[in-house]
């Protein structure tokens, strides 16, 4: 009888002992991903007259396994002009599938890389949409779902310039001057659920159809020399100045070999030797025409200015530095 019983618990207990075995060989083999840090800038009416909205998120693989799956964010109905950049290395922008599903729009994009157990990666990722309601007294709600565990995030609410009387609601406290002169409003979120559903009801009077700052493509024409530093100002006159003495240098050699022209004789010929005697004068116009191919291309340059705006949204150059890279890029573009 008593063999019996200790047979019983021996059974008892192989069975509970293979059960967590079991638990946790599962769990091992769950690799998972978590936010770590994330900081969320909503900008309605910032460059467009739509809602700008930045994440900078900090991703870390907090399981004992490798992570070599996707990675999904959600985002709202319609939006647009998406982008996403690894920030691990050095704004590098990736290219995401969209999915568009019947409630929201997802990004999904696959790690090129397996995630190594406690190994972080931070993106960036940028959209547009736009659900403002009103004229002149606007209000929008900006809705956050995570698909993944977020240790702390903070969410900054840009007042569009030229606008007033706005009201961020759960209530985020007094607003503080920030980036560019903007009134921002924080708050800071902890510990957010996968799947929790986070809304923040925006409202402010804005009559002026304009956006806060102007748009990437026009920041060219209105650029003005008064941004520049006294350096960059002596810079762009001396290559004013070295292309200007270039243009009259050629223009003189060509007036000199014009006047200094032997009088084309009439015979048959003559229609030959003026045709060479252009054909010099074109030479010498490609000849200068090459010396300006040392110039970045537009799209280069556009390319440029759009990291510049990165690095400053992000909060890893100062304003003024911006204005300053952005100044001599604008020179090379000039020039």
């Amino acid at each position: 009888m008593r063999q019996s019983k200790a047979k019983k618990w021996v059974f008892a207990f192989i069975i509970v002992l293979s059960l967590m075995i079991g638990t946790k060989t599962t769990y091992a083999e769950t690799p998972k991903l978590e936010i770590m840090n994330m900081d969320i800038n909503v900008m309605p009416e910032y460059d467009t007259p739509d809602i700008l909205l930045i994440y900078s998120v900090d991703f870390k693989n907090t399981s004992d396994q490798p992570y070599s799956g996707e990675f999904v964010w959600n985002l709202p109905k319609n939006s647009k002009k998406y982008t996403v950049a690894d920030k691990t290395k050095g704004d590098n922008h990736l290219e995401p599938t969209i999915k568009h599903n019947e409630k929201n729009d997802q990004i999904v994009w696959k790690f090129p890389a397996p995630l190594q157990p406690g190994e972080t990666k931070s993106l960036q990722i940028e959209y547009y949409y736009n659900n403002l309601e009103g004229d002149p007294d606007k209000t929008f709600v900006y809705e956050y779902i995570s698909e993944y565990p977020v240790a702390q995030a903070q969410v900054s609410v840009f007042q569009p310039k030229k606008a007033s009387n706005m009201v961020v609601t759960p209530d985020f406290g007094q607003a503080q001057t920030g980036y560019e002169g903007f009134s921002i409003y924080k708050k800071e979120f902890k510990n957010l659920k996968p799947g929790s559903n986070a809304q923040i009801k925006i409202s402010y009077t804005k009559s002026d159809p304009n956006p806060s700052v102007a748009p990437l493509s026009e920041q060219k024409v209105q650029s003005d020399l008064s941004t520049q530093s006294p350096q960059s100002k002596r810079t762009s006159a001396a290559v004013v100045l070295v292309f200007l003495a270039a243009f009259v240098g050629v223009l003189g050699l060509i007036i000199y070999k014009a006047m200094s022209r032997k009088p084309i004789p009439i015979h048959r010929n003559s229609k030959q030797e003026y045709a060479h005697e252009e054909f010099i004068i074109d030479e010498e116009f490609r000849e200068l025409q090459k010396s300006n191919n040392k110039q970045l291309s537009h799209k280069k340059l556009k390319a440029e200015k759009r990291k510049l705006r990165d690095a400053l949204l992000s909060g890893r150059i100062s304003e003024e530095t911006y204005h300053q890279l952005l100044a001599e890029l604008n020179d090379e573009e000039d020039s």
